[in-house]
């Protein structure tokens, strides 16, 4: 699959990187960061330019991101609450979340986009339902979105010969970073569930 959207990539330009991102921050898993080093490689020699592609892929990830954000918003609380009983989630636990977001959400958005881009579409939901302040969002996402595809094309474009090595291992750093907060909140979790 990577293959065919570099292709689609390499025909189309930015007219195919844009609703690439678009649909990855909206939580179709697509290679995004990927194509970013790539488009980033491809700025180097060929007809494509940095401006336009950093541009076009800011404006996508942020209307993707804020797609995602309006889901939790719109529908996120009916849905936590009709699920909630069956996943032992009661009124104290979805407070704490709305708490979470009120002190740390700005955190959580920026740092979900680099570099724990894995947790990007859940943490664009789960801050529409908590109610986090959509002003707040989007400063948070645009923040967020510039850095990353400013790291990913600038690395593409700084190491054009080896973009895919670059890519492969930014992708597996990304990843491992995720799963490590993912253990780690886990274990606090089961920590305080043991404690009680």
């Amino acid at each position: 699959m990577t293959a065919q959207l570099l292709s689609l990539f390499l025909q189309y330009g930015v007219l195919a990187l844009v609703p690439m991102l678009l649909a990855g921050a909206v939580g179709i898993p697509l290679p995004g960061s990927l194509l970013l080093v790539a488009a980033g490689a491809l700025a180097t020699d060929g007809p494509l330019s940095l401006l336009p592609l950093l541009i076009g892929a800011i404006g996508a990830t942020i209307a993707g991101n804020a797609l995602g954000y309006g889901i939790g918003r719109r529908g996120g609380t009916a849905t936590v609450t009709h699920w909630g009983r069956r996943l032992h989630l009661g009124a104290g636990a979805i407070a704490r979340a709305d708490r979470f977001f009120a002190r740390y959400g700005g955190y959580a958005v920026v740092l979900s986009r680099f570099p724990f881009s894995p947790l990007s579409a859940l943490i664009n939901i789960i801050a529409g339902t908590a109610g986090y302040s959509p002003r707040a969002f989007l400063v948070a996402n645009l923040v967020g979105v510039s850095v990353w595809a400013a790291v990913y094309l600038g690395l593409g474009y700084a190491f054009a010969a080896s973009w895919g090595g670059i890519a492969n291992l930014l992708g597996e750093v990304s990843q491992a970073l995720t799963l490590a907060l993912v253990v780690i909140v886990l274990l606090v979790v089961l920590l305080r569930a043991i404690r009680r």
